[in-house]
């Protein structure tokens, strides 16, 4: 299995991010940046989970052998990292998240060349971490010196508040924010447009909710559904851990998939053709504009849209591209792009919302180990018949015209996802249910 999964690397916090390998790691990036003619100052931001300070700390030792400045922008979101490469003369950027995966868990992803590095990059730097690994050097006893500083959040909050050109009426919004990354800045950001903030989950030195903004998780999300309905306020605001995605709750405590909410920002858009992965709903595909669809992961969405020139992409989880700022998902400016829309409409928040035809879509996953995935897939191939099927990424049969189910392995962790979409609620949940009973009695099969 290969060291990159969808987006950056992830894994276990310490079996796999272990201070050799997070050395290792640092001094590969510095020299894939010199290979590159582009190394510089690095920055490193991170989310709340409990390792990320030490993950953090390992990669900077491995950035210092490149001999270059290095800043620690500290709990910050992912898009504020990005941001960094274009606001700020720092030549690349790194993020220490597990984004929405157990907290037990973390990650890294790579920013270079003013976005997160390609499929092709990541490639390069597992080839050079390979051969790296070989030539194995003790981590220096000695700290590097690094400069502690906010930039990075302090550039991406001024960049956010300058999306914003007229006044917005003086809503009150509830805010969830994990207690992770956006913690501080979408608060501040909203109190400071003049709306009534009612802070939920804003604490980033309390516990880390590895929020997975795929699903309207009671367990999750409840709180801020209440808070909502509680505080009469006119809609709610949920991200994810590290502050890259973004979902709604509606005045009546409704969750809002993050397929809708991107959806009506791409129809208001001015982009013609709009980036989103096979896992996304059909919904898309009715707001009158051409839809590309691509693997599931971020980097395959920026690929998509560049190759079509597409301005706005985004992935189901309310994780949206726009290209006119970064091209990284950005939970901040997909806020504010609702917050516009909003202020045009005159009605309820899920009466903007209802403005889209409703689909029901049913997500749910399993532990699977990897080795067994392309086993399962083949069987489901013989087992569920449809009008077509795509293979884009795992199998994805159509059952009708507008009823899809898709099998689908993660490549970010050992499980296996079933989605299913229906106009018919029932039907979505059959089908789901169908598909996951399916995949548990292969697993007992396979092991």
């Amino acid at each position: 299995m290969g060291l990159f999964g969808t987006s950056g690397i992830r894994g276990d916090a310490e079996k796999l991010f272990t201070n050799q390998f997070c050395f290792d790691i640092g001094r590969t990036f510095a020299q894939f940046l010199e290979q590159h003619n582009t190394l510089g100052p690095i920055a490193i931001g991170m989310d709340s989970r409990p390792s990320s300070p030490r993950i953090r700390d390992g990669l900077f030792k491995g950035l210092a052998t490149g001999g270059i400045e290095l800043f620690d922008e500290g709990i910050c979101p992912i898009p504020a990292i990005n941001w960094i490469l274009k606001a700020a003369p720092v030549s690349a950027s790194l993020m220490i998240t597990g984004s929405h995966i157990n907290t037990k868990l973390n990650g890294v992803k790579f920013y270079a060349f003013e976005e997160e590095i390609t499929k092709e990059h990541e490639k390069e730097i597992e080839n050079s971490y390979r051969t790296l690994k070989k030539q194995r050097q003790n981590i220096p006893t000695e700290e590097p010196e690094v400069h502690q500083e906010s930039r990075a959040q302090e550039l991406y909050i001024e960049m956010l508040a300058g999306l914003i050109t007229e006044n917005l009426p003086s809503w009150k919004v509830a805010v969830d924010c994990a207690n992770g990354a956006q913690s501080v800045v979408i608060p501040s950001l909203l109190t400071r447009l003049g709306l009534t903030v009612v802070r939920v989950n804003c604490e980033p030195q309390q516990e880390l909710i590895a929020r997975d903004t795929d699903t309207d998780d009671k367990a999750v999300i409840e709180k801020l559904k209440e808070t909502v309905v509680r505080e009469k306020a006119d809609f709610g605001i949920a991200y994810d851990g590290d502050g890259d995605r973004v979902v709604f709750i509606d005045e009546k405590g409704n969750f809002i998939q993050g397929e809708y909410s991107c959806s009506l920002v791409a129809k208001y858009s001015d982009t013609s053709v709009v980036v989103t992965p096979i896992s996304s709903s059909q919904v898309v595909d009715t707001i009158g504009k051409k839809v590309i669809r691509t693997k599931v992961g971020s980097p395959y969405v920026v690929a998509g849209m560049k190759e079509s020139g597409a301005t706005f992409g985004f992935e189901p989880n309310g994780g949206a591209i726009s290209s006119e700022i970064m091209y990284t998902r950005d939970g901040g400016s997909m806020a504010i792009k609702i917050l516009r829309l909003f202020a045009q409409f005159e009605g309820h928040f899920s009466e903007l919302i209802g403005q889209l035809p409703k689909f029901h879509m049913k997500r749910t996953k399993v532990d699977c180990p990897s080795e067994l995935n392309q086993k399962i897939i083949s069987a489901a191939k013989q087992e569920f018949k449809g009008e077509k099927t795509e293979e884009l990424d795992g199998l994805k049969i159509w059952i009708d015209n507008a009823t899809w189910i898709l099998f689908r392995p993660s490549a970010n962790a050992p499980e296996f996802r079933v989605f299913a979409e229906s106009t018919s609620k029932e039907k979505a949940e059959e089908l789901k249910e169908q598909g996951i009973s399916f995949v548990q009695n292969m697993i007992k099969k396979l092991e």
